[in-house]
């Protein structure tokens, strides 16, 4: 896409601009949650012990200042088949966690983790998690295209998109932990067709070509990421090749599932074939979705 979709414009004292290392005496733990977990004290990668001990952390950073009982645990970690020893291997790791994420002198507040009657509860003090600052940019990229300040709208939710660099903690495993990665991975796509969505509305038709056509290809089922891609083709003066798109895909459901693309394919299909000059005007922002109209929900994993 644009400057705009293909790198992230910072902004001064931002807090959500970036995860490098502070450059202060005390630099706070950064965690990182979307791809491979990681956390880093300043400079330093710290080594997070075995899979389920991180798998753990994961678990705990998804519920920040909620009390998590061990057999909620046992179940977000192992589901069906959780072993006898399970107790023990939760108290081991976060006997292991406390000793990693505790304040070290100079170093902030640390991470606090305790048992408080009721469960384990993570306090994690100052410290950033990757996650969090998505969601703040999410959540106000979506507010301010509600309120019609689009340029804004499509900042926030562009430095968003540069902070998903993979699937919520990437490679371990565990039910609640799939859950909330295909929970986060369906809100991923939704803020990016907003994202794209408001590229179109800005004019930057022709520099969201690149940007869709790898959607499209990445997720072939994804209606609306197609849709805007034929609006885009059309408006940047290549109908032609945007019919092309409709056919091949029409093509591959057909063989592959039986149907016929949605309606609203086949309606954007329709005016293409007419050429209709109200598809140079018309807005690509959709109306029928919580996406602009509606205020965003919180997360299930970060509700208070």
């Amino acid at each position: 896409m644009s400057g705009v979709l293909l790198r992230e414009r910072d902004r001064d004292g931002d807090r959500d601009r970036d995860f490098e290392a502070d450059g202060g005496a005390a630099p706070r733990l950064r965690f990182r949650l979307l791809g491979p977990l990681q956390t880093h004290r300043g400079t330093k990668a710290l080594e997070l012990g075995p899979p389920k001990q991180r798998a753990l952390l994961a678990v705990l950073l998804l519920r920040p200042g909620l009390e998590t009982g061990i057999d909620q645990l046992a179940e977000a970690l192992w589901g069906d088949d959780c072993p006898a020893c399970a107790k023990n291997l939760i108290q081991k790791s976060v006997s292991g966690l406390r000793g990693l994420l505790s304040a070290e002198e100079g170093n902030g507040r640390g991470v606090c983790l305790e048992w408080s009657g009721g469960g384990y509860r993570m306090d994690i003090g100052d410290s950033e998690v990757d996650l969090y600052a998505y969601e703040r940019l999410a959540a106000a990229g979506i507010a301010a295209a509600r309120r019609g300040e689009l340029p804004q709208a499509a900042e926030l939710l562009e430095r968003a998109r540069m902070m998903s660099t993979g699937p919520l903690a990437e490679g371990l495993e565990g039910p609640m932990l799939e859950r909330e990665r295909l929970y986060r991975h369906e809100r991923f796509l939704a803020d990016m067709e907003v994202r794209a969505e408001l590229e179109l509305e800005l004019g930057g038709h022709r520099n969201a070509v690149p940007y869709l056509y790898y959607a499209v290809d990445k997720y072939p089922l994804r209606e609306r990421f197609l849709w805007l891609l034929m609006l885009a083709l059309h408006r940047s003066d290549r109908g032609n090749e945007a019919l092309t798109v409709y056919s091949g895909q029409r093509a591959r459901v057909v063989r592959e599932l039986g149907v016929e693309p949605g309606p609203a394919l086949r309606a954007l299909h329709a005016r293409l074939l007419l050429q209709d000059p109200q598809l140079m005007v018309m807005s690509s922002l959709r109306q029928d979705g919580p996406s602009v109209e509606k205020a965003r929900a919180p997360a299930p994993g970060l509700r208070g």
